[in-house]
């Protein structure tokens, strides 16, 4: 008995009474603003070059370096927040930015090729780096 009460309930709301109000013109900015940072692919990574073919990448979670594997590194959504962690290392960490995937995973072209200073950076590991000469 209190299912049909539910159903006839349900079927006596007017339509125009479940739709939302419309939005005022700030409302409509902030939501846009809103999805344009969350569809924004761009991240930043802190990256100390000091050797060519050397680089390291910082790792927030663990404070520590990741020998030339930029992949392990801690991907900042905003420059500001790498800017700030940036200030609390040591001299000659860069901020350099680069982008991800639809999964939220780094595109190893987006860094690859890029220099910091005078020094390209590093984006794989040297051990996984195939030698000439050897099989």
């Amino acid at each position: 008995m209190a299912r049909a009460r539910r159903k006839q309930a349900s079927k006596t709301r007017s339509p125009v009474a479940d739709e939302d109000p419309p939005l005022t013109a700030a409302q409509r900015r902030a939501l846009e603003r809103h999805v344009k940072d969350m569809e924004d692919r761009t991240r930043f990574l802190l990256v100390s070059a000091t050797l060519p073919g050397i680089s390291l990448y910082y790792m927030v979670q663990d404070d520590s370096w990741s020998f030339d594997d930029p992949t392990k590194a801690t991907l900042f959504k905003r420059r500001a927040s790498a800017k700030a962690i940036q200030a609390l290392l040591r001299p000659g960490v860069f901020v350099v930015p680069c982008a991800v995937d639809e999964r939220g995973r780094l595109v190893l072209s987006s860094i690859a090729g890029r220099k910091v200073g005078k020094v390209r950076l590093a984006v794989q590991p040297s051990w996984k780096k195939k030698r000439a000469g050897r099989r």
